[in-house]
């Protein structure tokens, strides 16, 4: 058991470090596509929204495919896919073709990211403490290290036709040879059946309501990504190079908070940790929008990263364990709503800036931030439905997985 999930988890690291990355090779290269393309501001801002659009759309099928056929099949050929797909902007010649190439890349993204996640849940069922956080750790190294590669080719003119197609064919090749280790679809047992409520009654409805949760963490990260650097501009008149400090301490925070967020998790439990860091996030975001003053500021987003830095992975896994035979529809469902406040999120700040000012829009996000301080009962009733789940399914199976007969022992704050 003990090295089936081992390898089982050192897949699923590697798939959320290929999925960051490839995203992030792709992000390093769109002002060279602006310019070689000559695209304007509105056609690159469409273009972007096909990315959105097919990320969206797949997401929905893919949490149907999944309580089909299983979350390792689907991440095994999505994890070989979002890399191929690389290769089509890097050539396309027009506009047109440009949005054909990214609404590929968007929907494997989408698959790829609810099918990573849905094995990430089954593989954190065979641990006995959490693991969830170090896997979305991973992807944001993975990002760090696919806009450091990409910066570096660019600065040495390597053409994108010739670097693309070869990070492709390096990712998916890492991609195919890790997939042995995934963890197979199991086939749901009667108790399952009978105590995950199956598609019906509260808990899709609880399902929903998680994703708010994760639609209301996302906007708070997709406000300090677009608006940190411009609100510390207006704010305190800072130069550029100080102002991409406000996203960079957002980021650093975000990233060393999902690194030691599992930890944090087994020792307070999901609950405490959604509502402390809601609340924690809501602070920092009250000195961004308060305080005027450079140093505050940047403490704010500080805050602000480490707040939301474990709210979606909390989020995922008690929705990923809500339903035993629709586990990957609640989780496309959470997922769907938190990319969706990603990317709905710094428009609606920019509407209300327009209208008043940087500051007292962000007010936006730190409202955001205080319902997710408050959604500690719904991650409780969560982990509620998972026990139902886990102990007679642990009981039935108690000799293969361990003398006490659980798959893993419930954080203290989850009861």
């Amino acid at each position: 058991m003990e090295p089936r999930r081992t390898a089982a988890r050192a897949a699923v690291f590697g798939y959320f470090g290929i999925n960051g990355t490839a995203l992030a090779l792709w992000v390093a290269h769109v002002p060279d596509i602006k310019r070689d393309l000559d695209l304007s501001p509105l056609q690159l801002g469409a273009a972007l929204l096909v990315v959105a659009g097919g990320a969206l759309a797949a997401m929905q099928v893919a949490g149907r495919l999944i309580d089909r056929v299983g979350s390792a099949a689907v991440t095994r050929v999505s994890g070989v896919l979002l890399p191929l797909t690389l290769v089509g902007p890097a050539f396309a010649p027009s506009l047109p073709w440009l949005a054909v190439a990214l609404a590929l890349l968007g929907a494997a993204s989408g698959l790829m990211d609810v099918s990573m996640n849905g094995q990430a849940v089954e593989v954190e069922r065979h641990y006995e403490r959490p693991i969830m956080s170090a896997f979305h750790a991973v992807f944001s190294v993975g990002g760090v290290a696919g806009a450091g590669v990409g910066a570096l080719l660019l600065s040495l003119d390597v053409p994108r036709e010739i670097s693309l197609p070869v990070a492709a064919a390096v990712l998916a090749s890492a991609a195919w040879a890790i997939s042995g280790g995934l963890l197979p679809k199991t086939v749901a047992t009667d108790d399952e059946d009978e105590t995950g409520q199956g598609a019906t009654g509260r808990l899709p409805l609880l399902a929903t309501l998680l994703g708010c949760v994760a639609f209301s963490s996302m906007v708070v990260e997709g406000a300090a990504a677009d608006w940190g650097g411009v609100h510390l501009q207006e704010t305190v008149d800072a130069d550029t190079g100080v102002a991409a400090l406000a996203y960079a301490a957002f980021a650093g925070a975000m990233t060393t908070g999902r690194a030691l967020g599992d930890r944090v998790v087994a020792r307070y439990g999901s609950v405490a940790v959604v509502r402390w860091g809601g609340a924690t996030a809501c602070a920092g975001l009250a000195l961004v929008v308060w305080s005027g003053h450079l140093a505050p500021i940047l403490v704010g987003w500080l805050l602000a990263g480490a707040g939301v830095s474990t709210v979606v992975p909390q989020i995922f896994t008690a929705v990923g364990n809500l339903s035993a035979d629709q586990s990957g529809a609640a989780l496309a469902r959470a997922a769907t709503l938190g990319y969706f406040g990603f990317l709905a999120g710094p428009p609606l700040v920019g509407w209300l800036a327009d209208m008043t000012d940087l500051s007292t829009a962000l007010l936006i996000p730190l409202l955001l931030a205080a319902t997710v301080a408050l959604s500690g009962p719904l991650v409780r009733r969560a982990a509620a439905a998972r026990s139902m789940r886990a102990q007679p399914v642990a009981a039935a199976h108690s000799d293969a997985l361990s003398p006490a007969g659980h798959h893993r022992n419930e954080p203290p704050g989850e009861k």
